[in-house]
């Protein structure tokens, strides 16, 4: 079965517009969905320090599975409600990355599971932008071998 991979990072309108198109695009091709939400290293202690904040209240910790599943939980509701009445089914995975290792971590993941198409927000940058903080939604397209669908911010 076909593979389409969905990229979220803040689960923003645009990235939820984007993922509803991959879903109904999905469905006409009888593709699964892989969401993969990509999160910084200080996503992730916000949200430890937060989550270490509500235990403190609960007198309780949370561990790290729980951490990236509170990481993931926006992308998973966003993703269920995209799918909702249609036959599509979408696995979400989180990676936690830099933000230089970022476009590199979609194009393993796109590589590691036979995706054949890749949906991904971009960002609209200048040139010297570009050239001092590299540009992931650029390498994407540079390095991968299928179909990219993209929508700028």
């Amino acid at each position: 079965m076909a593979r389409h991979l969905v990229v979220v990072m803040d689960g923003n309108e645009r990235e939820i517009e984007l993922l509803e198109t991959a879903t109904a695009f999905s469905d006409c091709r009888g593709a699964e969905l892989l969401v993969l939400r990509t999160a910084s290293p200080a996503d992730y202690d916000q949200m430890a320090e937060t989550m270490e904040t509500i235990g403190e209240v609960e007198q309780r910790s949370y561990s790290d599975d729980e951490l990236r599943e509170g990481l993931k939980s926006d992308a998973r509701k966003a993703a269920e409600e995209a799918t909702d009445g249609t036959d599509v089914t979408a696995e979400v995975r989180l990676a936690i990355v830099d933000d230089d290792e970022r476009a590199e971590t979609i194009l393993s993941t796109a590589r590691d599971n036979d995706c054949e198409h890749v949906f991904l927000v971009g960002q609209r940058r200048s040139p010297t932008g570009k050239a001092l903080f590299g540009d992931v939604t650029q390498e994407v397209i540079l390095n991968f071998d299928g179909e990219i669908t993209l929508s700028m911010e």
